[in-house]
């Protein structure tokens, strides 16, 4: 995991940086945005594409009936666009406020 998030996630800032380089600009004038430009490069990139699972018992999510033995996939990059839970969702934004609110690895705490 930590090969392909790493090798995507330097690729993706490349693009990011070179798409919107009025970011760029800010990075240059504030290396500090550093700390912020890496989580929004890993939400706004989304260097996994998703995780599947196979259903250990009959439930429901979202109104979806899921039985048992179904598989089910979570696209990540969808987490990462839910215009409900961040402010403009397709913009690379490196100062955006509460930069980790993304789901590029799941929920909970991580830290490589």
């Amino acid at each position: 995991g930590g090969n392909d998030t790493t090798r995507n996630t330097m690729s993706g800032s490349v693009l990011a940086l070179n798409e919107n380089p009025e970011q760029f600009d800010k990075l240059r004038a504030n290396p500090a945005l550093i700390d912020t430009m890496v989580p929004e490069v890993i939400r706004w990139q989304t260097p996994l594409a998703h995780m599947r699972r196979t259903a250990l018992q009959d439930t429901e999510v979202g109104g979806k009936h899921i039985k048992k033995g179904d598989r089910v996939v979570m696209w990540y990059v969808s987490g990462n666009r839910n215009k409900k839970m961040i402010d403009r969702p397709n913009e690379f934004i490196i100062d955006r406020p509460r930069p980790r609110t993304h789901l590029s690895f799941g929920f909970g705490i991580h830290r490589c």
